[in-house]
């Protein structure tokens, strides 16, 4: 039976979820879609600015209240520092805030639900009160910095291993704490389960929606590669970076005219570096989706990072041109190598890939067509909305 909507939850947030422009807050804006349906949600969320969350952004999700505690960066940098001498995650002390540990404390027992966007916001109700508690992941964030080890050197090695330490047993711990537990994707559901112990409860997997535009790109004859991301996530840096020194030039032997389009909000230096006559970086955009528009291939090389990329659900679902990595890919599901997307781990591969699809428009259409199908039957909201619904809600 469907819970009453008449059910009061509360929600914590890590960040504030207004605007949405980045792969957080998608996550976020798709579960107050879903939970709204049934709940009455009341939002709290830590920010290192005092401006509040955008009202207007609320009125369709059956949001009835919003309070934003403010927490400077500074003191977020002192936490993390001190947290290097416990075994907590340092992310979840830099996003700790005391007042609203406080405020949760004081109106937790209002609620028949709390509800955790991510783990950094679970130390709020760890041992408090008797509602039900619930947990999305998102990604396995152990398997994310896990990866990333592996990408960097001394001594940011060191930490990302550490930090994967530390967040693999929250992980573990609060699958047995919480009441229920989500998740993205089967691949960071099955990296938790591997790593726990026998009697680990399960962990349901809501992945991300898209919606799809009625509108398919129409190929041209250009030789446009476009990422879109934000461009201040570390696997997202990666991925450029290795493209544009590794990749791309191959790509630039055979057609001199290509153009390498890195869209995307906040770049660091390091991708702001990159730039050059062939390499546009272009910072902040409106709409992401007039580079799709205009792409000829759409790539997305991810050798680290975690869960279902919502740059490639979106470029799908407008029947782009994909080339992606085998960690690209494994959010996605049965996706079938070159029939709904290309999907290479080595640098000279990819490139060849990329040289063969700009020299055959009509495989890049059929790439295009058969990867909005495939997005459209497995990640439309509707169809997400009605696992949500049965895994979730009715158990």
């Amino acid at each position: 039976m469907i819970l009453s909507p008449k059910k009061r939850m509360l929600f914590i947030s890590s960040k504030k979820p207004f605007p949405v422009q980045d792969g957080a807050s998608i996550r976020t804006m798709q579960m107050f879609r879903m939970l709204s349906q049934f709940y009455d949600i009341d939002l709290i969320y830590v920010c290192s600015d005092r401006e509040g969350a955008d009202i207007t952004s609320m009125q369709s999700l059956n949001i009835q209240s919003c309070k934003g505690f403010y927490l400077p960066k500074w003191k977020s940098l002192i936490q993390t520092g001190c947290a290097l001498f416990s075994k907590k995650p340092l992310q979840c002390a830099y996003f700790f805030s005391k007042k609203m540990d406080k405020y949760v404390r004081s109106h937790i027992d209002n609620y028949d639900y709390v509800f955790c966007n991510n783990i950094r916001t679970a130390s709020y109700v760890i041992n408090k009160s008797e509602c039900l508690r619930w947990i999305d992941f998102v990604d396995a964030i152990s398997m994310n910095y896990q990866g990333a080890a592996s990408k960097h050197g001394f001594p940011m090695k060191l930490i990302y291993k550490e930090e994967a330490h530390r967040l693999l047993n929250m992980e573990i711990m609060l699958t047995t704490a919480f009441d229920k537990a989500l998740i993205i994707s089967d691949v960071d559901s099955d990296y938790i389960r591997q790593h726990s112990p026998s009697h680990i409860k399960g962990i349901t997997v809501v992945p991300n929606s898209v919606e799809v535009p009625n509108e398919s790109i129409v190929q041209s004859d250009g030789f446009n590669i476009v990422f879109v991301g934000s461009m201040f996530y570390d696997p997202n840096i990666v991925a450029v970076s290795i493209f544009a020194k590794n990749i791309f030039p191959l790509i630039l032997k055979k057609y001199p005219d290509a153009k390498f389009y890195i869209v995307g909000n906040r770049p660091a230096e390091k991708v702001k570096k990159l730039a050059c006559e062939n390499i546009i970086v272009t910072g902040f955009v409106n709409d992401p989706k007039d580079y799709l528009r205009q792409s000829n291939i759409v790539v997305a090389p991810m050798y680290s990072g975690a869960g279902v990329q919502n740059k490639i659900l979106e470029a799908m679902s407008m029947g782009c041109c994909v080339v992606t990595t085998p960690i690209g890919a494994e959010g996605l599901g049965p996706v079938v190598n070159g029939r709904e997307i290309i999907i290479e781990d080595s640098y000279e591969k990819m490139a060849e890939e990329i040289i063969r699809l700009f020299s055959d428009k009509q495989l890049r259409q059929e790439l295009g067509r058969n990867a909005k199908i495939y997005v459209t039957n497995k990640f439309s909201f509707n169809k997400v909305f009605q696992d949500f619904t049965e895994k979730v809600i009715d158990q």
